[in-house]
Order: C-alpha cells, then sequence, then structure tokens
C-alpha cells in the first residue's frame, strides 16, 4: 500500500496559492487609492446594487456605526453617495457614484490582465480545465448561503 492521497481541499489549496498571490498583487498596487475594506465595501455596494448603510454593514460583517464610517470615507472620496433612502427618511441610503465603478472597473481590468499573463504560459486543454473547474467552483460558492461562506 502506498501512502494515503493528500486531502482535496488541501491540494486545492496549494494549487491556488499563485492564484491568491496574483489576486493579492493586484489590490496590493490599488491600495495606494483604495483600500482593502473599502474596495470590498465597494464590490458590496455594487453586488447589492446600491443598500442602506445596515445592509452594508450585514455584507461587512461589521456594526452600522462601522459600516457608516466606511460610508463617510468614500463618500468624501467621490466613490459613493449618501442619501436619504426613499422608504424611511430616517435611513440612508448609499450607491455608487461613476468614480467608484471606476475603481470596481478597474480592478477587474487588472486582475484580468494579470491572470492572462499566467495563463499564456498554459496549454489550451489546462487553460480550458481551469476555466470549467472555477466556473463550477463560482456556481458552488453561489449556491451557498452567508454562513456556510
Amino acid at each position: 500500500m502506498g501512502e494515503p492521497a493528500e486531502p482535496f481541499a488541501d491540494r486545492l489549496e496549494l494549487a491556488l496559492r499563485g492564484l491568491l498571490e496574483l489576486s493579492v498583487g493586484v489590490l496590493s498596487a490599488m491600495e495606494e487609492d483604495v483600500s482593502p475594506s473599502d474596495l470590498r465595501a465597494l464590490q458590496s455596494l455594487d453586488h447589492l446594487g446600491g443598500a442602506k448603510v445596515t445592509a452594508l454593514g450585514e455584507a461587512l460583517g461589521v456594526p452600522p456605526s462601522t459600516a457608516s464610517r466606511i460610508s463617510d470615507r468614500l463618500t468624501a472620496a467621490g466613490l459613493i453617495t449618501r442619501e436619504v433612502a426613499p422608504d424611511n427618511r430616517r435611513a440612508t441610503w448609499l450607491d455608487l457614484t461613476a468614480a467608484g465603478r471606476a475603481v470596481l472597473s478597474g480592478l477587474a481590468d487588472a486582475r484580468a490582465r494579470a491572470l492572462e499573463r499566467v495563463t499564456e504560459a498554459m496549454g489550451r486543454e489546462e487553460r480550458e480545465a481551469l476555466l470549467l473547474g472555477a466556473e463550477g467552483f463560482a456556481r458552488a460558492y453561489g449556491s451557498l448561503d452567508g454562513a456556510a461562506r
């Protein structure tokens, strides 16, 4: 009998280290303009299609007071707007500005360019297998509820 096979999750984690390092490198390059926590807030607002401060806090897993401070920072930077919520005058509605959308677009473009540089060194079959696996992973991840993520 040979040695036991390495668990799938361990193999996957090792295989994805390069991808994670690439992503961290892209994020680090953007840190001059926007912090990682601010980028996460922008991504959450984009995903939510705008939101109240409380919903942003829930999406980020932070209390409303922290979400409010984050939204203050992003408003001052011109990346989001803060308005009275249409359904509750005591609540604040947050939404991305064109500049906020441009930051997210820049992040996606930078990540795509970095991925392209790496995948050009792969064979066609490897690229197709990577894409098939990544799409399956994204579907499975999307099907999980917030607590399971």
